[in-house]
């Protein structure tokens, strides 16, 4: 009865001994999940390229970060993004930011028409923009990571629109404040689209045109809908990161190197295959049977001309941050003029 006792006794401590250990032995963290929304469908270059810089990111963090990509409006619709990733509904996004000005002006003044001088332009001011917006977004709870030049906007319509003349009594769709400034100092009458919703609205002859990016009309097949394009460098596109800030303060510094990264390479090859991209375009429309107007300067000096007030009246009222963003431009397009 005695050896009973003693064999059990030990048993007893056997089994404290390895629950100790175990209960001291650390759990494998959970791999923390950053959702990346993107307003492209799969299978955009946009998307594509969003999938590859996650594939990248994701191999690098060894399993503590993982950065999943939602094409479209898969989580949040595009409008909501802003908001969702200062809510933390999502972690990050990547998209123009000029569509969200109205919820702060400056996130739009970028693309205040004639702006930069050219594409190239546009490509080089990208650094400094981030730098300049991000106090910006600090204000919707997330921090600018990187951006990079889409182009500029073009005139798509069922019209031709060559002259000044051309742009009254047109009905043209606006994704963005700036570009509903442009159409109204032009001579047109702005509406509101949603850049997701211009094909329906072409259409069923909601507008007359709209403007918006050379890739955006090829890839979003508006050539399906319209018959005359106009190519002058007014409104300035671009797209880019922003990262809810509670989980960018969150990250250890050698994450957060990772990622920015990752982001400022792949905003560094995406604006370069825009600039590649500028030529091809229109060449591209050509094939798809859109008659594609390139205007003259003489004629787009007249167009900036008649966009002067609205461009004063944009800088004037962005204030400091607007004689700033005046400074980037300038010496960008210093480095590429027309």
């Amino acid at each position: 009865m005695k050896r009973l006792f003693v064999l059990l006794s030990l048993l007893v401590a056997a089994l404290l001994v390895a629950s100790l250990a175990i209960s001291c032995t650390p759990k494998p963290k959970e791999t923390i999940l950053l959702r990346l929304v993107v307003p492209s469908p799969p299978g955009d270059m946009l998307t594509v390229k969003d999938e590859e810089l996650a594939a990248r990111f994701n191999e690098r963090a060894g399993g503590e970060y993982e950065i999943k990509v939602y094409p479209g409006e898969q989580l949040v619709h595009v409008p909501e993004y802003l908001d969702a990733v200062r809510t933390g509904a999502v972690e990050m996004m990547d998209v123009g930011w000029g569509i969200y000005g109205g919820a702060d002006p400056r996130l739009g003044a970028h693309e205040t028409p004639f702006l930069f001088n050219n594409i190239r332009a546009n490509a080089a001011a990208q650094d400094a923009l981030v730098e300049l917006f991000d106090p910006v977004f600090r204000q919707f709870n997330q921090t600018a990571l990187a951006s990079f030049t889409t182009d500029s906007m073009i005139y798509l319509g069922t019209k031709p629109v060559k002259t000044m003349e051309d742009w009254h009594g047109l009905l043209v769709g606006a994704i963005a404040p700036p570009m509903a400034g442009t159409i109204n100092a032009l001579g047109g009458s702005p509406v509101t689209v949603m850049w997701t919703d211009l094909y329906t609205n072409l259409e069923k002859g909601v507008i007359d045109g709209a403007l918006t990016s050379t890739q955006g009309t090829i890839n979003l097949k508006l050539t399906d809908v319209i018959s005359d394009v106009t190519i002058f460098f007014g409104n300035s596109g671009g797209n880019g990161y922003t990262i809810n800030l509670d989980v960018w303060n969150a990250m250890p510094k050698s994450i957060q190197d990772i990622l920015l990264e990752e982001t400022q390479q792949t905003a560094q090859t995406m604006g370069e295959t825009f600039i590649r991209l500028h030529d091809e375009d229109v060449e591209t429309l050509r094939g798809l049977g859109i008659d594609v107007y390139v205007l003259p300067k003489a004629e787009q000096d007249k167009w900036k001309a008649a966009c002067g007030p609205y461009i004063e009246q944009q800088m004037s009222a962005a204030g400091d941050f607007g004689a700033k963003l005046k400074q980037i431009a300038d010496e960008a397009n210093s480095k590429f003029p027309n």
